[in-house]
């Protein structure tokens, strides 16, 4: 089969995700921007042409898809969405003003450029900690802001935090504001109806992912609850003939191993509807 890859596979969630521990086959690990490229070069070897074009819609003509990037139209009988997920924001005055002045999402991107200063890390879970970790390698001090009573991430990476020494973690808080003059300067937050405040350079949101449907809905996707395309998890179909979806936009667990596993599922569902 004739097979077209469109998008940026630098901006995966994968490729800007660090250093991965949990994947199969890498027992020293191996980062993500490595994985991607090497996933990228293994299926060009079998044929797989690429073009790091980001697809800006797509619309069904009957028996074919036309999908349009900003440069081209492509058209084809099947498609497999695997539009991932973006980080969801704070929704707070100052962030959007700071975001590149202070405010990050992405810590192995933006990690490096406070280093030995002091940052602020605001979320919960895997993530959270994850760049918890990072940062309390190349900073001075790095303030955990969480509305949970707790930490929910891994044990391994609860025991990795567990004993550092320039790391301080603020639970029950609601962060009000980020405030600063050109760059960030400090987090506004509050603890039981009680205005804080910590001076820091830097602030990464880590508050999880929202799903990129944007092509499931120029196609009319059926979504779940949680606004997840909606697949049968036997075959990765979605509710159009034809369309098949995989990874972090169908929801469930987003780990790169189960993000691979429905993608090969996804792919032999594609084959199997073409040559029927």
């Amino acid at each position: 089969m004739k097979t077209l890859i469109l998008g940026n596979v630098y901006g995966s969630q994968q490729s800007t995700g660090g250093f991965y521990e949990n994947y199969p086959g890498f027992p020293d690990g191996i980062q993500g921007i490595e994985l991607s490229e090497r996933m990228l070069e293994q299926a060009q070897k079998f044929g797989a042409e690429y073009q790091a074009e980001v697809a800006e819609k797509a619309v069904h003509l009957g028996d074919i898809f036309r999908v349009k990037t900003e440069n081209w139209e492509y058209e084809c009988k099947s498609l497999i969405l695997v539009t991932g997920a973006s980080h969801r924001k704070l929704g707070v005055p100052g962030e959007t003003e700071f975001t590149t002045r202070g405010v990050s999402y992405c810590v192995h991107c933006d990690g490096a450029l406070f280093r030995k200063k002091n940052v602020a890390v605001i979320g919960y879970g895997n993530g959270a900690a994850r760049a918890v970790l990072y940062l309390s390698n190349i900073c001075n001090r790095v303030h955990l802001i969480t509305s949970r009573d707790k930490l929910v991430a891994e044990a391994v990476y609860l025991q990795r935090i567990k004993d550092l020494s320039n790391f301080v973690a603020t639970f029950g808080a609601e962060v009000t504001a980020i405030k600063g003059d050109e760059t960030v300067g400090s987090v506004e937050f509050l603890v039981a109806n009680t205005p804080r405040s910590v001076k820091v350079d830097g602030v990464f949101v880590e508050m999880g992912m929202k799903p990129n449907t944007e092509l499931a809905q120029s196609l009319g996707l059926e979504l779940t609850q949680g606004g997840f395309i909606r697949v049968n998890r036997l075959n990765q179909e979605t509710s159009m003939p034809g369309v098949f979806a995989a990874g972090d936009v169908t929801g469930g667990r987003m780990q790169v191993a189960t993000a691979v596993g429905s993608g090969a599922s996804a792919a032999i569902s594609a084959l199997q509807y073409l040559v029927k």
